[in-house]
């Protein structure tokens, strides 16, 4: 069965408005979101076969939480899922070889809301930044990922609700 664990990137920053999207770093509360939601998701996987993630460099820097507290065996950045939409994250997930198990992607709204709503039955109105979604897909093979099921939406949780 293969597991799919959607992270968006942490909050960041807008403190250099000369800097493109693409360049922008995180911000306090980014950075303090990455450490929780990692050390949360730490305790629920300790292993993922692969990451890939945007090759922006705020999602390089969300990455950087998860890369020091889950073991990852494989880390891949790719231009392609910069701001890509769902269609465009599942036609990447198809491609991806069937020895991995479990794929942690970091991305870009509105993307990844779209893809936990595609693959699950919940209707997300959106995945905030530093939220984290794992999906069960119940398939043996990434290539047949459908664009639209009902695949098991094992845990979601948002850095807002372990501030309470």
């Amino acid at each position: 069965m293969k597991k799919l664990i959607i992270i968006r990137h942490c909050k960041s920053s807008w403190s250099d408005l000369s800097l493109n999207d693409f360049d922008r770093s995180l911000n306090n509360r980014g950075v303090q979101d990455g450490n929780l939601m990692s050390k949360e998701l730490s305790k629920k996987i300790d292993n993922i076969d692969l990451l890939i993630s945007s090759s922006s460099k705020r999602t390089r820097l969300t990455a950087d939480f998860f890369i020091e507290l889950i073991k990852i065996n494989k880390i891949s950045f790719i231009d392609e899922l910069y701001h890509s939409s769902s269609e465009n994250i599942i036609n990447i997930l198809k491609k991806i070889s069937n020895t991995y198990e479990s794929i942690m992607v970091i991305g870009h709204n509105p993307g990844l809301t779209d893809l936990v709503n595609k693959l699950t039955s919940i209707n997300l109105y959106n995945l905030p930044t530093c939220g984290v979604a794992i999906v069960n897909l119940n398939i043996e093979n990434w290539d047949i990922i459908k664009n639209f099921s009902d695949y098991d939406l094992e845990w979601i949780k948002f850095p807002k609700q372990l501030k309470l």
